[in-house]
């Protein structure tokens, strides 16, 4: 090939003042999503040492096209890699374990069914149990955690109309990896107990999904084909990207984080957008039953399991006020649905409950609907816009949360399958359930370094499955406050306090591991001693995004 003399002359001139990246940015970086040629950070073509004009870049990129010396593809971005790392010191006010030894609780007879020699000396072996919180939010006692590490690669797509492809894959290590559970790869484990979250080595593959635009007149449609997060509900996995450390309680009990199918999206116009999905009926797992205990076809019972959903973005002229409104339609229910019941028959440990999915044998066929909207206001009338709100209703009902005939079973046989006390139906009865939250958030930014974030929330259901073992109706309050530093464009330290009152936990205490129930005069599901909180829990978290 011959060489241009004056490519090679640009060539060498644009190394030498240390502007390479800005004569190569086509092919690395490419265009951003704006549109726009990727200039940021250290890509400044305004900077004195780098090329005098555009026109000499436009110049240049075009010899060395010419030349067979660089592939410009400034209308094909590059693959992009974010994320960040986070760990954090967390203690929740509950009586923790001691190493080889098992706390001994008082179990109420009333309440616990201790009967026999037993109820002499009514203080039996347990470990501690928190159900409000997902379970590296529970964990009782302090100690450092490594929530994740987050790893996400994207060929984004342009703002261009025309056939475009691109993907995206997010990866979530750590110990918080076990909230994509049966799905995450843990350290630990077995076919009961798959996501106890308590190893730093659990893996989770948060999103993995081909992503393609289709131009449609003047106008086109996003297509997202695979694994993706749940659109539903304001708060995150990502940890960082929410205004508090720790999830909320909506988060927690009501919603999916991730779903598998495909999903739509079109623009109107900049104020309006519209999502439309069709994913598998099983909400964080990649087919609708429960990939252990045999439940491995995309089948809830003997139904086919899909959910409908559908969305719409509003955003305002000023971009000072978002808000999403949509719902979720599942003909023949959710399995599991997150926060399903579980009788727990097995007994092996606390560390199996505390908000994460719990497989339910009793989950059955009947319409799942679930509303929800979200959104964020920056008031015009705050000087410096510092001040920011935020809000989220979810509410929804499900028919047939448990299976024909289990009221009808007996005391012997409920008791022989784990579902005690049987003079109410804890885990499940022939009938239908409601449930609602509401959630506010008020953000504060004194200056480029502090801020404050409190969050207020409440969950109401009317019957037992869908808060996991607890005393229904349930009513759970849950209220709390963070300190925000930021201390650089990438690094971020966060205090936490927070508060949770429930009425009737079940949970607070269960039956140490190998232990079994009638051995220490208990029944069926082996509860010691229920509570209705407060529960304090404080935290430092620290984050360094990249």
């Amino acid at each position: 090939m011959k060489i241009n003399k004056k490519a090679v002359g640009l060539w060498l001139f644009c190394l030498f003042l240390g502007s390479f990246p800005v004569c190569y940015a086509g092919e690395v970086e490419g265009e951003g999503e704006s549109g726009e040629p990727a200039t940021s950070q250290s890509l400044e073509l305004n900077d004195s040492k780098a090329i005098s004009s555009s026109k000499e870049v436009e110049t240049l990129k075009k010899i060395l096209e010419e030349e067979g010396m660089a592939a410009v593809q400034a209308n094909n971005p590059g693959i992009k890699l974010s994320g960040y790392v986070e760990a954090s010191y967390t203690y929740n006010f509950i009586a923790a374990p001691s190493f080889n030894r098992i706390p001994a609780v008082f179990a109420n007879p009333a309440i616990s069914g201790l009967h026999g020699p037993a109820a002499a000396n009514p203080y039996v072996p347990a470990y501690p149990a928190l159900p409000l919180r997902f379970t590296t939010d529970g964990i009782p006692g302090g100690a450092f955690n490594f929530n994740q590490l987050k790893v996400a690669l994207e060929k984004p797509l342009t703002d261009e109309n025309k056939w475009q492809a691109g993907f995206r894959v997010d990866m979530i290590f750590g110990q918080d990896a076990a909230l994509g559970e049966p799905d995450a790869v843990m350290g630990i484990g077995n076919t009961f107990n798959t996501g106890s979250g308590f190893n730093s080595s659990g893996i989770f593959l948060e999103q993995a999904y081909v992503q393609f635009k289709a131009p449609i007149g003047d106008k086109s449609l996003e297509i997202h084909i695979g694994q993706f997060a749940s659109p539903i509900g304001l708060e995150v996995m990502e940890r960082p990207a929410n205004f508090n450390f720790s999830y909320g309680i909506l988060f927690n009990n009501f919603e999916p984080f991730t779903m598998v199918g495909g999903e739509v999206f079109y623009k109107f116009n900049d104020n309006w957008t519209t999502r439309w999905g069709l994913t598998n009926g099983g909400w964080n797992v990649s087919r609708s039953g429960y990939p252990y205990f045999g439940y491995t076809n995309n089948m809830i019972n003997s139904g086919e399991g899909v959910v409908l959903f559908n969305m719409w973005d509003y955003t305002s002229k000023d971009k000072l006020f978002l808000n999403t409104f949509g719902y979720a339609f599942a003909p023949n229910g959710v399995n599991p649905p997150g926060f399903g019941s579980s009788p727990n028959g097995n007994y092996v440990g606390a560390y199996d409950i505390g908000g994460d999915i719990v497989p339910s044998a009793y989950n059955n066929n009947g319409l799942f609907m679930e509303f929800n909207d979200f959104g964020t206001w920056i008031p015009k009338f705050v000087k410096d816009q510092k001040l920011e709100f935020a809000y989220e209703l979810v509410g929804g009902f499900s028919n047939r949360i448990g299976p024909s005939g289990i009221a009808q079973l007996g005391a012997p046989t409920q008791t022989a399958l784990s579902i005690f006390p049987v003079s109410y139906p804890l885990y499940g009865y022939e009938g239908s359930t409601s449930f609602f939250g509401i959630a506010i958030y008020q953000i504060y930014k004194f200056n480029k370094v502090f801020s404050m974030a409190w969050r207020e929330q409440y969950d109401h259901a009317n019957r037992n499955q869908i808060f996991s073992d607890m005393l229904f109706p349930m009513d759970i309050y849950s209220v709390t406050v963070d300190w925000r530093f930021d201390l650089a464009d990438n690094f971020m330290i966060r205090i936490e306090n927070r508060a949770d009152y429930g009425k009737g936990f079940m949970n607070w205490y269960y039956p140490a591991v190998g232990i079994a129930p009638a051995a220490v005069g208990l029944n069926g599901n082996g509860l010691a001693q229920p509570s209705s909180g407060p529960f304090w829990f404080v935290a430092v978290d620290v984050v360094y995004s990249y």
